[in-house]
């Protein structure tokens, strides 16, 4: 593709200029200036969108969180990203739905399943017929830019 298809086909034009590890390091620099207060600036919140969008697996057919309003401002932006629909509190996840878990900060350092939070919430998941298949967080249990998914195990280890 020529510079202006790619310019017109981008959804965020840092892409075109700046490879994958580059945007990934100048995002862990913001997120570690910030800290949790990211959910409150537009631009942190797209570009991290991005980069979670990457660690997606490609049959996802929706996207859940929590109710808080961390939570929801990440999956919002997630969701405007990829245009998968979201559910807060496993509220609308269906039958057979391959469902990832948004969660802002990873409870667990080990960032797996196996937290309170997210162990609740894909429990809820499964529950409803569903199949949890990655959580992703914006940062780590202590602070720091995970900007990562975790594959989920098929059920709740607990």
């Amino acid at each position: 593709m020529s510079l202006e298809a790619d310019l017109a086909t981008a959804t965020d034009t840092t892409t075109v200029f700046l490879g994958a590890e580059r945007r990934r390091a100048e995002l862990r620099a913001d997120l570690a200036a910030i800290g949790t207060a990211f959910t409150t600036r537009p631009s942190i919140l797209r570009r991290a969108a991005a980069l979670l969008a990457e660690e997606l697996p490609t049959a996802t057919d929706r996207l859940v969180t929590t109710g808080t309003a961390d939570a929801v401002a990440v999956t919002t932006a997630l969701a405007l990203h990829t245009g998968l629909p979201f559910a807060v509190d496993a509220g609308e996840v269906h039958r057979g739905d391959r469902v990832a878990v948004v969660t802002p900060v990873a409870d667990d350092p080990a960032g797996d399943l196996t937290d309170a939070t997210a162990a609740a919430l894909a429990d809820r998941v499964r529950a409803a017929g569903a199949e949890p298949v990655v959580l992703l967080s914006v940062l780590a249990a202590d602070g720091t830019p995970a900007l990562a998914g975790t594959r989920t195990p098929s059920e709740n280890p607990s």
